[in-house]
This record gives C-alpha cells, sequence and structure tokens, in this order.
C-alpha cells in the first residue's frame, strides 16, 4: 500500500540522474547494446548496490522506527531540573525503535524467547537524551564479564553455524543469577501481542537532581497505553507461520491510520537519605525493587506520530548511547552502566564512522566541539574555529551547574545470587496454573535437544527456586520427549536425546 500512496503524492516522475547530478540518457538505461566501462548509469547503479550495506547490529537488528513527540503531563521539577520535563503540557520531539534481539530481518517478530528493546531518542535543548530499554523490568546479569559470554551462548556455534541450546542451558546453570530475567522471558511477559502493547524497562536506577542540588535515584518505566497483552503460544506460531514481520507492520500501520501508539513515561522514586535505610541494594539490576520502598511518579507520554520516510536513513543509522544523559539526570553508579556506554560507543563506530553524532537523523538541537575530521559526514568540521581545548580566542568553555552533584555516588557490588526473586517471581507473579505451565514448556522446548547431564543440572536448580517448577519441568519434558515426530529425512537424529527423563 506504500507504492501506491507514493504514487498519489508524486504527480508526475522526477527526472533521473547519476548520483553527481549528471541527466541518465534513455539509452544508457538499456545494457544490452553499449559499452558498460562508459556507462554513467550502470557504473553509478552497480557500485551503490555492492557498497549498500553497512555492518549490522550485533543485537536488535531486526527493528520498527518510528518519530513522535513526549508531552510533560506532571510536574516532576521538585525530583529533576531536565528542561525536557520542565513545565506541564511542554512538547519534546523524538525518535523511537523497537527491536527484537538475536532476530534477523527475514525472520520471525513472534520468537519465543528473545528480548525486545525500545530505545528512543528525546532531541532536547541540552542535548540528547537516549532511554534504552528492554521489555522486562529485571536485567540478565550485573557482572561485566557475562556480557561476553552471554553474548557468545545465543549467537551461533563458531563451527555450526547454528545456535547450540547445549550452551545455552550450561550458561544458565553455571550462572544461575541471570535465572530470574530469564523466567521473565520464557513466560507470557517475554512475547507481547505486537510492540503497541509492550511495556518497557530502562533498568538502571538513574541518579536527578533539582535546581536546589537535592538528590533522588530513579527508575524510569515506559507503559503501554493500551495495557500490556501477551501472545499465547498458539496465537505466536500461527503469526509466525502467515506474517513474518506482524511486530512491524502492526506499528507502521497503526502509526499510517493515525492510530497513534502511546505510551506513558514514569519513574519509581527513592530519596538519597533513604538509600541507606533498604535492606536491599537499589542499584542491583537483576532485582525488582521491593513494594511499599518507593514513590510512583507519573512525568508524561510518548506518542509515535510519523513513520520513517526512509528506513536506512534513519532507523539503521539511529545510534542510541545510555550515555546521552542531559542536567538533571546523572549516570548511575553500577558497573553494567559503564560497560553499555563503552559497548554502545565502540559498536555505533563501527557500523557508522566515528562522526556517527553528524548523521541528520542523530544530530542534537546544538553542538559545539574541538572533534575535527574523521569519516563523513564531517558537516562544517567546526568552520575555522579554534581546534583545542582550553584556548585564548573565545573558543566553547564548559557548562558549570552548581546543582549538579560533584562527588559520584560510590556503591560496593557484590556477587550474590539472590534465587529468592525467582521463587516470588515464580509462586507470586505467575499467579495462574497456565501461566506456570507456558513458562515450563518454553523452557523445556529450548531443552528438548540438550544432554541429560545439562538437565539434570537445570532441574537441580529449579529445585532451588521451587519444586513445583522442577516437577513440571521433568513432565512436561517427558511428554515432550515422547510425542516427537520427526520426518524419515531427518537422518542425524540421536534416539538417547528423545528417551523421556524419568526413564533415564
Amino acid at each position: 500500500m506504500q507504492l501506491y500512496s507514493y504514487r498519489e503524492k508524486t504527480p508526475k516522475p522526477a527526472l533521473l540522474t547519476a548520483s553527481s547530478g549528471q541527466p541518465i540518457y534513455d539509452v544508457d538505461t538499456d545494457a544490452l547494446d553499449g559499452d558498460l566501462l562508459i556507462n554513467q548509469y550502470f557504473l553509478d547503479s552497480i557500485d551503490s548496490a555492492v557498497n549498500a550495506r553497512i555492518p549490522a547490529r550485533e543485537a536488535f537488528a531486526k527493528a520498527a522506527a518510528a518519530h513522535g513527540y513526549f508531552i510533560v503531563t506532571n510536574d516532576v521539577t521538585k525530583y529533576t531540573k531536565a528542561k525536557l520535563f520542565g513545565r506541564v503540557g511542554k512538547k519534546t520531539k523524538i525518535f523511537a525503535r523497537l527491536g527484537i534481539s538475536q532476530v534477523l530481518p527475514g525472520q520471525s517478530d513472534t520468537t519465543l524467547t528473545a528480548a525486545r528493546g525500545f530505545s528512543i531518542k528525546f532531541y532536547t535543548e541540552e542535548g540528547n537524551l537516549d532511554l534504552l530499554s528492554i521489555n522486562i523490568p529485571v536485567f540478565l546479569y550485573r557482572n561485566a564479564f557475562l556480557f561476553i559470554g552471554l553474548f557468545h551462548t545465543f549467537s551461533n556455534n563458531p563451527k555450526t553455524n547454528i545456535q547450540d541450546p547445549n550452551a545455552i542451558i550450561d550458561f544458565i546453570v553455571q550462572n544461575p543469577i541471570i535465572l530470574h530475567n530469564l523466567l521473565w522471558f520464557f513466560s507470557e511477559f517475554g512475547i507481547p501481542k505486537g510492540y503497541r502493547h509492550m511495556n518497557a524497562f530502562p533498568i538502571h536506577s538513574f541518579q536527578l537532581y533539582n535546581e536546589e542540588g537535592q538528590t533522588f535515584f530513579a527508575r524510569f518505566k515506559i507503559l503501554s497505553e493500551l495495557g500490556f497483552e501477551p501472545l499465547s503460544l498458539d496465537q505466536a506460531s500461527a503469526i509466525s507461520s502467515y506474517d513474518f514481520n506482524f511486530f512491524i507492520r502492526d506499528l507502521y500501520n497503526s502509526i499510517e491510520r493515525k492510530n497513534y501508539p502511546t505510551w506513558t513515561l514514569e519513574m519509581d522514586v527513592l530519596n538519597v537519605c533513604d538509600i541507606k535505610q533498604l535492606n536491599f541494594d537499589p542499584f542491583d539490576v537483576t532485582r525488582l525493587w521491593p513494594n511499599g520502598t518507593y514513590t510512583t511518579v507519573p512525568i508524561g507520554k510518548i506518542i509515535l506520530d510519523r513513520n520513517v520516510e526512509n528506513y536506512f536513513a534513519e532507523a539503521e543509522q539511529a545510534a542510541f548511547n545510555p550515555i546521552n544523559l542531559v542536567p538533571g539526570i546523572k549516570n548511575p553508579p553500577e558497573q553494567l552502566f559503564q560497560v553499555r556506554t563503552f559497548a554502545y560507543s565502540s559498536a555505533q563506530k563501527n557500523r557508522l564512522g566515528n562522526n556517527f553524532n553528524k548523521i541528520p537523523i542523530n544530530c542534537p538541537m546544538y553542538a559545539e566541539t574541538y572533534n575535527r575530521d574523521g569519516d563523513p559526514p564531517v558537516l562544517d568540521n567546526g568552520g575555522d574555529a579554534v581546534n583545542y581545548y582550553p584556548n585564548s580566542f573565545n573558543g566553547p568553555v564548559p557548562f558549570y551547574d552548581p546543582a549538579r552533584p560533584r562527588k559520584q555516588f560510590k556503591i560496593v557490588e557484590k556477587s550474590i545470587v539472590h534465587l529468592e526473586d525467582s521463587r516470588r517471581f515464580y509462586k507470586e507473579v505467575l499467579a495462574t496454573d497456565a501461566q506456570k505451565q507456558r513458562l515450563v514448556e518454553n523452557f523445556a522446548r529450548t531443552s528438548l535437544r540438550v544432554k541429560h547431564t545439562l538437565q539434570e543440572k537445570l532441574i537441580k536448580l529449579f529445585r532451588k527456586v521451587d519444586c513445583d517448577l522442577a516437577d513440571r519441568y521433568i513432565k512436561t519434558l517427558d511428554k515432550l520427549k515422547k510425542n516427537v515426530k520427526l520426518p524419515n529425512v531427518v537422518e542425524d537424529l540421536d534416539d538417547n536425546n528423545l528417551y523421556p527423563y524419568s526413564n533415564v
């Protein structure tokens, strides 16, 4: 339908030119009768085609994207001096990218055990604010080294080039801290009914400060106005066989029909004075803040009202980084934030070059730096301005913010695994038998082809969480193995792996 819309708004064709502006002659559009090595149209076209791709994102490669705005609905100046939150009714332009991890373009949006991401760039007068979120309120780990191991675990095996469930289950039992997150992912909370029904969480506990220098810590939440709604396993399977791009198509069509997707931006707030009295670590991204320990404060609405005009120029060249914060919002003190900042910056330079912030979709409203040269685009490259700091020639000077905390809040992080969070999720958050069974079925399907020794280790871990979880897993795994029916063309089938667990 998009092509018909384009034809309606384009009364007549434009003149075809080469990329350097010269008109293309009609005889040069036929390659069968002529000298291709002097055919500018052919050379220009083939060169563009074979050099069109840039390095893909290692995570969240497949995504939808749209423009929109953020509007403040509640006064939060008590907590932060950030100007984009400065007054009720204030609007800020935004760009959002909603993606799915470990899934490439052409693969299904309804993959059951993949994380979904929601990254938003706020174009504020104080610079760009990037909020990078996932669809689960807890992260996988705190230890920076697990970033590398987890990434390799869920990537393809270096020899077979296919994902190895043995590696996934082994990584879980070796690092039980990630279990809490995976219980959320493997449950119905892992796969929403499209992006419009998805909630998102920037994970970290950000340090806020107001005009008086008072400090607070906050966890932001992005909640769908439609309310979270999951896809059932049957729905996900049916949609996958019909439309691999369901999530993207649903978001795009809703915007085109002016049924604009909307989310509420909220924050859970802790007073800095209360931090030392807490009996939990408020900076542990693998855990939820207990109910009753914080104040929930609504901030405003996030509304997506315009689809991208060119996906590559906007969505593919968009660069987000957690370090992109504004006055009034300070970085959290935990190590994971530092790791993500480095990883995102390095990845963007690899994909887009050193000047990725000069690409139009990433350009802030105002920027004055001493950075020069490098990969295009360089724009005016600083013109004739002085290119070193400090200097005596009226070059840009730093901003002094008297309200900003001068000392970095320091914490001591410990390698402690809290299985009670997993236990609480299984026994309290999953309130029904059907919810528990869905979680177990996803784990059983993921580990169906895994060696028995690893299945046994997973069962031991489950039993430490809850005996019912372990028992359900054993029964479900047995049932799946008994019911496996593969066609005769599967020649490398290992019958031993399909024996019921209880009979081994």
